[in-house]
């Protein structure tokens, strides 16, 4: 590998320096906000102290939660890796980074679930997860260690994590790693079976004593940030959030401001959160979610017996309407979804200054013969939050379908106001788990039972907030 000559182009602090020396098979890095946690795992991925740049057999990957996500780290990588790689190169369609020599570096993008099936065939040495927390469950990162194997010996094998604090996994990424409250560093020692791939390329399963280690990450460990203002960024954060984020403290699952805390809660207590499988002989209704410059999410429905049952649910972002649209055809297909209403947000309506056409308009192209329904705006964010919450006591949600829904639920929050130091009624917070609670909310506001459940009336409370479209 041809690398560049003096000066030195980046310098690691104390912390990343662990890191990236650290010959444990499966490493957690960070903690807290400002710890240079993406530029490490960037220069890690190489795995320069055995010359991975260099070596032709050497395959990395990143993953992030969603594209959107990946598009910073794409420009970070950019910017990083010509000054120590000559000559690298990347395709901008796959996202891989390839070195003179022939090593390459993927970045890539995890956002469902069942996104992991996409990956069953690879074979990566290095496998690295950029802010792990925001998958809400471990399932992704458990199956796709399998796939952390190489034939070449001079190679490592590692799987190498950052995060912060907070996110809908916190519970089972403190497990995993044994993290208390106050975010210490941990290690632990075990014995795992690992895959290899032979020289003839058959697989063969070995025993070996692993380490899992967690090593912690502050603000105050990056001198590179001092002076810089980075601190005074989160002075405007409730003080749970603060102490996260600055400290590194894990304070569990408690979301402060969260609207369906109760509802959320009771909703575990019942048991309503469990596997809700899909009745033949029932339509399925969709609602949703439309991110004309973000996330797009879509949650599947059936109501039956008074309940209202979520089997389902989907998100993607920087893909067009035709991808939902054969998405949609897809369950059908494979699960014998039977469609009813489809309930789009009021803005599904507006009309495109390129095109002239909305997104009702192009839904209905897409989906001849569908019914929609266009959910319309509340003058108050809040009626459409209570109307929701009135209808909670029918949801029954799956546990493993709705894993993003349900984390999104948990995580819909307030907006905080630092200068009275109260949440504010009237605003959320606009992130990655708004969208998939906005989608729910277009059930709260809109769906009507059907005229033989027993009841016309609509089981959320409120005005006639829906018309057919």
């Amino acid at each position: 590998m041809e690398t560049a000559n003096p000066p030195v182009v980046w310098t690691p602090s104390e912390k990343q320096t662990q890191f990236l020396t650290c010959p444990d098979w499966e490493v957690l890095y960070g903690g807290a906000a400002g710890g240079g946690k993406s530029d490490a795992m960037l220069i890690d991925a190489w795995c320069l102290q055995h010359n991975g740049a260099s070596n032709p057999n050497h395959r990395a990957v990143i993953f992030r939660k969603s594209f959107t996500d990946l598009r910073d780290l794409i420009d970070r990588a950019n910017d990083l890796f010509p000054r120590f790689i000559r000559k690298i190169r990347y395709n901008k369609t796959e996202h891989i980074f390839t070195t003179p020599a022939g090593a390459k570096l993927e970045l890539a993008y995890l956002e469902n679930e069942a996104d992991r099936f996409k990956y069953r065939g690879r074979n990566w040495n290095y496998l690295g997860w950029e802010e792990l927390t925001l998958w809400p469950s471990d399932v992704p990162y458990v199956y796709l260690m399998t796939r952390c194997r190489t034939v070449d010996r001079t190679l490592p094998k590692y799987i190498r994590a950052t995060t912060n604090p907070d996110g809908p996994g916190q519970s089972w990424v403190m497990q995993r790693w044994g993290i208390d409250e106050e975010g210490g560093p941990t290690v632990q020692a075990f014995q795992r079976e690992f895959e290899e791939l032979a020289e003839d390329g058959s697989i063969v399963k070995v025993m070996r004593t692993v380490r899992r280690r967690f090593i912690p990450a502050r603000l105050s460990d990056n001198p590179h940030l001092a002076g810089t203002g980075y601190r005074e960024q989160f002075a405007e954060l409730p003080p749970d959030d603060r102490d996260a984020l600055l400290l590194g403290r894990w304070i569990g699952n408690r979301v402060r401001g969260a609207w369906y805390q109760k509802e959320m809660a009771k909703l575990r207590q019942e048991g309503r959160l469990t596997n809700v499988p899909h009745m033949g002989g029932t339509t399925v209704n969709t609602f949703w979610d439309l991110g004309f410059n973000d996330t797009t999410s879509i949650v599947f429905h059936q109501f039956a017996a008074l309940q209202n049952r979520f089997l389902h649910a989907y998100e993607n972002s920087g893909e067009s309407l035709a991808h939902y649209a054969a998405y949609l055809l897809q369950m059908s297909q494979e699960r014998g979804y039977v469609y009813g209403t489809h309930y789009l947000p009021h803005d599904a309506e507006n009309k495109s200054l390129q095109t002239g056409k909305s997104a009702l308009d192009a839904l209905r192209k897409l989906l001849p013969g569908h019914r929609f329904v266009v959910v319309k705006r509340t003058e108050q964010l809040k009626t459409g939050i209570d109307q929701t919450r009135a209808a909670f006591a029918s949801a029954w949600i799956d546990s493993d379908e709705c894993i993003g829904l349900v984390a999104a639920l948990d995580a819909y929050r307030k907006k905080w106001d630092p200068k009275q130091e109260v949440f504010l009624d009237n605003s959320h917070v606009h992130d990655r788990y708004s969208n998939y609670a906005d989608a729910f909310r277009q059930w709260g506001q809109g769906f009507v039972m059907p005229a033989n459940s027993g009841s016309g009336k609509r089981r959320a409370s409120g005005s006639d907030n829906w018309k057919t479209a």
